[in-house]
Parts: structure tokens; C-alpha cells; sequence
């Protein structure tokens, strides 16, 4: 009997966990799930739509790294529900900071130490493809080379840049702590050496570097100078600019106000869309146990566009701020932010938003309002990022998750908060990757002995699971009084549909091929005609896209008949070919051309295409069969209106 439940208890789980993205908060995606541990998700997305999720797993008693692929549907790629083992080297019995990103061709790569060298740290990189090749070799390309006890390489970030080299920066820990980076070319080569490039003072420490893309191919290296005792350093943060080739060109002070805790370490820093920067986080600057969020941005030359050391989120001198995250518009050139607040003692938890201009204007007050309200629970922002439609913030509170649209003026974009996640279990240690048309996967730990990873799918309209994008740009073009021509764009460049379906007045028209972006319709009575499409991939359909409406008012030219004109046979009389040629000032929907004998038997029914303006159809009455010399009626009908003439066929 005991068998036979574990059985059950497995298939039932094998069901959770191969499924599609889940829809629902209350039983969330289920990434992996095993009786070891399950620790530190990462997730990563690739431009056509799948997802990379990497955990440690402490199976055998010994973190070990494994990486599995997603389909876009939520789908296990390769073996479920494990994927593939990356490292099985000896790791530390605890565990640090480690990076995942994508390269420009859908693979994998992941940065991560180990002790597999002498029982020291050292920093690898591995590169993964879709099909679950190790690109840079089994045991992947190592960075650091130290056997010196003394040392220990840790916590490295790796940043994909938009030549598809790969950038990966590290500390090195000794008496003082260094950063240590280099540059892999897209196949492993180290284009900065064989150990990289070593950043230091001379005196203190240089500690958790962060990269992203500057103007170019250039790239902007955020970093903390601590001196002091390691627990309780005086921090100043700085952010330098660097060449591909590893020149520095600029170097400048983000705040040197001392107050940064030790344990804030990896903290906003996002593209400003100008070759700049923006950043955030908290500090007790004035040394009076009240922690305050602070933002700065640095331009493209290395100056920042906001007052020395950072605007202030909140200036409320009631609740103290915490732990901030930020989207950037640099279309508006705004920055949105989400910070905790605490009431004095930090037994009182919400959340508050604030929208700062590139100046450091705060524009939704100085007293940042709230997206959560004091109270018990405990509410913390998690991630945010920017759309098209607003700013999206990922948050929990208890052990839910939600997150929310914010728009520039204060309102909400969506009709409420979506709810990722309510199961009664502690979530922690999140990731987030977003993709290029606006969706995002969010990925935890969670659990209280034996941890789980979990994740979710949240589509730009706020809902979960797969998203279906459809038909975008619809337009309409009144081409005649009665016409009218719809055009529309591909929903997205990374998810292409089958076709589309084409309706109006919610009745379905036609469906043409995904390579068609415009339709004709005519022709179109008198009235109001409203359209939409729906793009079509596989068994799905996507919503119904924007709509577009036509008033079709009648014309007095609809009311009467098209005029013929001009209207000649010849030659006439004939042997053979004879031509029919007239004048037609209108669009018609019906033109037939028959030959009738004297006693009215038809003995040719032609229905040829015509145009606006002259027409001359070919009649070639040697065809005919059984035809004798005489007098023979050649007929046209236009729609309704009829006109007959006479004709001679010689013998």
C-alpha cells in the first residue's frame, strides 16, 4: 500500500510539473521539486521565447549546478523534470551570488565559483545551446586560477553586450578585496587576457561589481570602494566606462555619503537609453538609525544629471525606506521606483512608489505615496520593469506575490494587482527575466527545509501564463466610397503566427496567410462596419485586436446603373475574330457577353473581367459550333442594365 501511494504521490507531481505555465496563483509552475534541496533559481529568456531556469541542487550532500529549458508554452525541453547536469564539481557548503544571461544566438551562459581547484574559489563560465551542448567545453572555460587558501575568487556577474561578447566580473578576496573582469569572445576566447583585468585601491576594498551596456560597444562597470571593517564599511559607489579593447575613460561618484550597509550589495542599475546610467538604494547617511532611498543617474560623459550624491525617493521623516528597484522610460526620461517603508522600530511594513524626472524632480510629491499601507505584513518590492503601457513592479507581501501597472500620472494600469502567487509557503531569493515584446518569468525558492523552485509567467495585460500576442497596428484606409483597405503589423518578430482571421461586424470574413499584412473589402453597402483581426498559431488564437470603424455613406452614383459608352463591333460583318468594345464609368459587379442566334439560343456565354474606363473583349466566332452564315445578336449585360446588337457572321 505504501508503494502504491508513493506511486500516486509521484504521477500526481510528474502533473505538476510537466505542464504548461500555470494560470493559477493558488498552484504555481513547479520548476523543480525533489527530496534535496533545491536552491538560487536564475532564469534567463531567450529572443524566441523560451526560458533557461538554473538552480543548485544539494542531492548527495553537495550543491551541484543543473539548467533546464523551457518551451514558450511553460514546456520541459530537455529531460524532465531535472534538465541537465551543468557542474558536479565540489562546491563550498554555502553558496554566493552566481549570474545566468542569454547570448545573441539563444545559448545559455552562466557564471558561477567553485572549488574543484585546490579547494580555492575560482570563477567559470560555461555556454550552453538549446539542444544542450556545452559550447565552451564540458567543464567550461575558468577565469580565475588561484591555489593560494589566502585567495578566493566569488559572486560573479556576466553581462551579454551587443556584440555578443560576454562580459564576467568577480571579486577576488584577500587582505583587500579586487575586482577582477575579462571579456570572452561569442566562441570562449578571453579577449582581456588570460586572467582579465584587475581593478584595486590602495587602500581598501573594490567589491560587488555590476555591468551593462553604455553607448557602443562600450560598457558601464558599477562598483563599491569600502574601507573600514568589512561588517560596517564606509562605501562610496562609483561607476566606470569601459572600452571593449579595456580601456577606462571615465570614472565618477555616485554618493560618497558612507551610510550604505554592508549587505546592500547588488542594487538597481539600469540603462538610462542615453549611454547613462541610473541607480538606487538606501543608506543611513546621517548616522541616525533612519534609512532613506536615494537615486542618481550618470550621463553618457560621466557627469550626473541630478544633485551630488542623489535625490531623495521620500522626503518623509516618519517611516524609513528600504530596498528599492527601478524601471527607466528613456522615451519620457523618467524613472519610476518602488521602495519598502517601515514605520522607526521596522515592525510596520508597506510600500511606496515614487516617478522622478532625469533632473531628480520628484513628480509624484515629495512624499511618496503608497502601493501598500503600514501594517504587519510583511510587503517588500521584488523587481520592476518598463513596458509600453507603463511601469510593471513585482512585490510580496506575506507569502503572496502580486504585481501592478503603473502609469506616469499616478493611476494604475490595470484593473487591479495580479496575483502571481498564494500559497502558504516562504518564497525568497527571486529572478526575473524580461522579454523584448513585454512578458516576464519570475522564478523563487520556496519552502521551509527541503526548498522547491517556482515560477510564474506575467504577460503585459497582466495575465498569467501563455500569452498570444495579436495582430498589431490595425488600420483602415477608405480606398473608394464603397472599399476600404486593412492593414496591420506582425503581433511580434520573436513569435510569428499561422495566419490570420479576419472579421467584421464580429462575423468572420476571411483568413488570409501570416505573410499578408492588408486586405481588401469591397464592395460594401451603405452602413457601419467595424473590424479586428486574430492571429492564429496552432490550435490558438490570440484576443481580438484593436478594432477599427468605417462609416459607408451612400452615394448617388450607387443608385444608378453603370453608363456604357462608346459601345462598337467590329469588324462587322466578320469571319472570325471580332471585338466588342465600350466605355464603363463605374465599378460593376457582373459583366456576361452572349451570341444568340435569330431564334435565341445562346451559343456563347463569355463573363470576362472588366475595368473602369475602355474595355475590348475578343470574341472569336469561328469557335462556334454548328454556326451558319447570318444575322446573329451579340448581348451585354453590365449588372442589371442590357444592351443587344447586331452582328453579321459571313459563311
Amino acid at each position: 500500500m505504501k508503494n502504491l501511494v508513493s506511486l500516486v504521490l509521484c504521477l500526481l507531481l510528474a502533473s505538476s510539473l510537466c505542464g504548461e505555465w500555470s494560470v493559477d496563483p493558488q498552484n504555481p509552475s513547479l520548476i523543480a521539486a525533489f527530496d534535496a534541496e533545491q536552491v538560487l533559481p536564475k532564469v534567463a529568456v531567450t529572443p524566441d521565447g523560451h526560458t533557461y531556469v538554473c538552480r543548485f541542487d544539494n542531492g548527495g550532500g553537495m550543491y551541484k549546478v543543473w539548467l533546464q529549458l523551457l518551451s514558450p508554452a511553460g514546456e520541459y525541453v530537455w529531460p524532465a523534470p531535472a534538465g541537465i547536469l551543468v557542474s558536479g564539481h565540489n562546491q563550498m557548503s554555502w553558496l554566493t551570488e552566481y549570474a545566468l544571461t542569454v547570448d545573441n544566438d539563444q545559448n545559455a551562459v552562466i557564471t558561477f565559483q567553485d572549488i574543484r581547484n585546490s579547494e580555492v574559489n575560482n570563477v567559470l563560465a560555461y555556454k550552453i545551446n538549446p539542444a544542450g551542448d556545452f559550447l565552451w567545453g564540458a567543464n567550461g572555460i575558468v577565469l580565475t586560477q588561484d591555489t593560494d587558501p589566502n585567495y578566493s575568487n566569488m559572486s560573479p556577474v556576466i553581462f551579454n553586450s551587443a556584440d555578443n561578447s560576454c562580459y564576467v566580473a568577480w571579486q577576488r578576496l584577500g587582505a583587500t578585496t579586487a575586482i577582477g573582469i575579462n571579456r570572452l569572445s561569442a566562441t570562449g576566447e578571453k579577449l582581456w587576457g588570460e586572467n582579465g583585468l584587475s581593478i584595486s585601491e590602495t587602500e581598501g576594498s573594490l567589491t560587488w561589481p555590476q555591468i551593462i551596456q553604455a553607448d557602443g560597444n562600450n560598457i558601464l562597470l558599477k562598483y563599491f570602494h569600502d574601507t573600514g571593517p568589512f561588517w560596517a564599511p564606509t562605501r562610496t559607489v562609483y561607476v566606470a566606462k569601459y572600452t571593449p579593447e579595456g580601456s577606462r575613460l571615465w570614472t565618477a561618484v555616485v554618493t560618497n555619503q558612507g551610510g550604505i550597509p554592508a549587505w546592500e550589495q547588488l542594487i538597481p542599475f539600469e540603462p538610462d537609453g542615453q549611454g547613462g546610467c541610473v541607480l538606487a538604494w538606501y543608506e543611513d547617511r546621517d548616522m541616525n538609525d533612519d534609512n532613506d532611498v536615494y537615486v542618481q543617474r550618470i550621463c553618457s560623459d560621466g557627469t550626473a544629471s541630478m544633485p551630488a550624491n542623489g535625490v531623495l525617493l521620500s522626503v518623509d521623516s516618519v517611516n524609513q525606506q528600504f530596498y528599492p528597484k527601478l524601471s527607466v522610460d528613456p522615451a519620457s526620461e523618467r524613472i519610476y521606483a518602488y521602495f519598502r517603508i517601515t514605520d522607526s522600530l521596522q515592525g510596520q511594513f508597506g510600500l511606496a512608489r515614487q516617478l522622478v524626472d532625469y533632473s531628480g524632480n520628484r513628480l509624484w510629491g515629495d512624499i511618496a505615496p503608497n502601493i501598500i499601507d503600514l501594517s504587519p505584513t510583511e510587503a517588500n518590492a521584488i523587481a520592476a520593469y518598463q513596458i509600453s503601457t507603463g511601469s510593471v513592479v513585482l512585490y510580496g507581501s506575506g507569502d503572496n506575490l502580486y504585481a501592478s501597472l503603473w502609469r506616469a500620472n499616478g493611476n494604475m494600469g490595470w484593473n487591479e494587482a495580479t496575483c502571481l502567487a498564494s500559497t502558504a509557503v516562504s518564497k525568497g531569493h527571486f529572478d526575473v527575466a524580461v522579454h523584448p515584446d513585454e512578458w516576464s518569468v519570475l522564478a523563487w525558492e520556496q519552502g521551509y527545509s527541503s526548498m522547491d523552485i517556482g515560477a510564474m509567467r506575467l504577460n503585459p495585460d497582466g495575465s498569467l501564463g501563455m500569452y498570444y500576442p495579436a495582430p498589431a497596428n490595425v488600420a483602415l484606409t477608405q480606398t473608394a466610397h464603397n472599399a476600404v483597405q486593412l492593414t496591420w503589423t506582425q503581433p511580434s518578430q520573436y513569435l510569428v503566427p499561422d495566419s490570420y482571421h479576419i472579421y467584421m461586424n464580429s462575423e468572420f470574413l476571411q483568413e488570409v496567410e501570416a505573410t499578408v499584412n492588408s486586405y481588401l473589402v469591397s464592395p460594401l453597402l451603405p452602413g457601419t462596419y467595424t473590424f479586428y483581426l486574430k492571429a492564429k498559431y496552432g490550435d490558438h488564437y490570440s484576443q481580438a485586436s484593436e478594432s477599427v470603424t468605417v462609416n459607408i455613406l451612400a452615394n448617388s452614383e450607387d443608385l444608378q446603373p453603370a453608363s456604357l459608352g462608346n459601345i462598337m463591333l467590329y469588324p462587322n460583318p466578320t469571319r472570325g475574330l471580332q471585338y466588342l468594345q465600350f466605355d464603363v464609368d463605374k465599378q460593376v459587379s457582373r459583366c456576361n457577353i452572349g451570341i444568340y442566334n435569330i431564334k435565341g439560343q445562346k451559343l456563347l456565354d463569355h463573363k470576362p473581367d472588366i475595368k473602369l474606363g475602355i474595355n475590348k473583349i475578343e470574341l472569336d466566332t469561328s469557335l462556334l459550333k454548328g454556326l451558319k452564315g447570318g444575322v446573329y445578336l451579340v448581348s451585354l449585360r453590365l449588372d442589371e442594365q442590357v444592351r443587344t446588337l447586331k452582328t453579321v457572321i459571313l459563311p
